[in-house]
């Protein structure tokens, strides 16, 4: 199915366009002193006809049994297949992602690297500076900066991976957080939710 850039969309976003639209699907959360946990996410991206993105994303935790049903016992479902209902909110966070001015590609031109600057706040008291780049459908992202308030947990850095595979959004997030070095965080697959006509 060919992609259409939106109406509307600032031609310095062009290479984020891939990422337009409502994401939902399973996921795994894992870190030292953290058991692992599987989870659901929904992440939007939006635009409001400026040079950038928006974006909100919410994580809700899923009871083992929860995920055992979601899928069979030998074969893991797409996430187009998965059935879940959502338990506690684990994260949330909104912001902006937008290429670096200067660096965006020309629509149909080569699939060259852009410098990606993404800003996001979490109602947990964090708000981080990611820089990285964007090639085609695939995102590399890391922390610039994070700041946070005085109760929030301590946050060193943060890195992430996007990619579109197979008409899928997969991410992966390492971090390094209470003391300990950089290492994998969590991971999910996320399917397009499909737009409902109004």
């Amino acid at each position: 199915m060919a992609f259409a850039i939106p109406e509307g969309l600032a031609p310095e976003a062009y290479p984020l366009a891939w990422l337009l639209g409502t994401w939902r699907g399973p996921g795994f959360l894992a870190y030292p002193n953290i058991t692992e946990r599987p989870f659901v996410q929904e992440a939007t991206f939006g635009h409001d006809g400026g040079p950038y993105l928006t974006y909100t994303s919410t994580i809700w935790l899923l009871d083992e049994e929860a995920a055992e049903a979601s899928r069979g016992e030998d074969e893991e479902p797409s996430s187009t297949e998965v059935r879940y209902s959502a338990g506690p909110v684990w994260a949330a966070e909104s912001g902006f992602w937008r290429p670096a001015p200067g660096s965006a590609a020309e629509p149909g031109g080569d699939e060259r690297s852009v410098d990606l600057e993404v800003l996001l706040a979490e109602p947990s008291g964090h708000v981080s500076v990611y820089l990285g780049t964007v090639q085609g459908p695939r995102i590399e992202i890391a922390t610039d900066l994070v700041a946070r308030t005085s109760t929030a947990a301590e946050i060193a850095a943060v890195r992430r991976m996007y990619g579109l595979v197979g008409g899928e959004l997969m991410w992966a997030t390492d971090m390094a957080a209470f003391g300990h070095e950089m290492c994998p965080y969590a991971s999910a697959r996320l399917a397009r939710v499909p737009a409902t006509g109004g």
